[in-house]
């Protein structure tokens, strides 16, 4: 009995121990439970058609319609061409006439006929009006001298510009034939055709011209020449 006794006075405290252990509550920090969703399963998807508008085709290009000769270019009439040219102030009006005896120089072009002496000439340049209509500026065949070693002289004369007062430049093409050796009685001749432009001022003592003169025989180039000559003012 007594033993008893001293087994439950010495168990009690163990008892005791056992039932003021203290557990820990848990902590705040845990992470709460977890749970589970399965991850969807993608759809599969069509596949993206991207729609265009269709042009209609372009139609070929019409066939190039047949080549047309353009329509000639309508001829100008005489009074056109008058109002194309320049215009000689007044103070040229009328006739003009000059010698020229002798030239300041004279050059055979390279591979050209010999030359012969120059054959003066006597150069008449008029600037008149006919009728009604305007002025004109003329050069006849008095333009050479007469003389045995020329036939068939005829000349046309062109004005080129002016200065509107006192100053003008003017191209005379003076055409002849020339007998051979200066011999008319040999009875051939050939074609010389001289082109001169005339650089002319009207002065009080006259018109003062100097000349620059290209030659050719039959057609081929034969000679280069300069002079200066005063042409007087005569009656028309």
């Amino acid at each position: 009995m007594g033993l008893l006794i001293a087994l439950i006075v010495c168990g009690a405290p163990a008892v005791n121990a056992q039932q003021t252990i203290e557990i820990p509550p848990p902590s705040s920090q845990s992470q709460p439970p977890l749970h589970y969703r399965p991850k969807p399963t993608p759809r599969p998807t069509a596949p993206r058609v991207e729609q265009y508008e269709q042009s209609a085709p372009t139609p070929a290009p019409p066939p190039p319609p047949p080549s047309v000769e353009p329509p000639p270019e309508p001829t100008p009439t005489p009074e056109a061409f008058q109002m194309q040219q320049p215009v000689l102030p007044a103070i040229f009006r009328g006739c003009w006439q000059g010698d020229v005896q002798f030239l300041d120089s004279i050059e055979r072009l390279p591979g050209a006929a010999k030359i012969g002496s120059w054959t003066p000439k006597t150069y008449r340049l008029c600037y008149e009006r006919y009728g009604n209509g305007p002025f004109q500026l003329t050069f006849t065949e008095a333009g050479i001298e007469r003389n045995r070693k020329i036939t068939n002289a005829q000349g046309t004369m062109r004005l080129l510009s002016t200065d509107g007062r006192t100053f003008a430049t003017m191209l005379a093409v003076l055409h002849f034939d020339e007998y051979r050796n200066g011999d008319y009685f040999s009875g051939t001749t050939f074609a010389v055709d001289e082109t001169t432009r005339l650089q002319c001022e009207i002065h009080p003592d006259g018109m003062h011209v100097i000349g620059s003169v290209r030659g050719t025989r039959e057609g081929d180039p034969w000679f280069r020449a300069y002079w200066h000559a005063v042409f007087a003012h005569v009656p028309g």
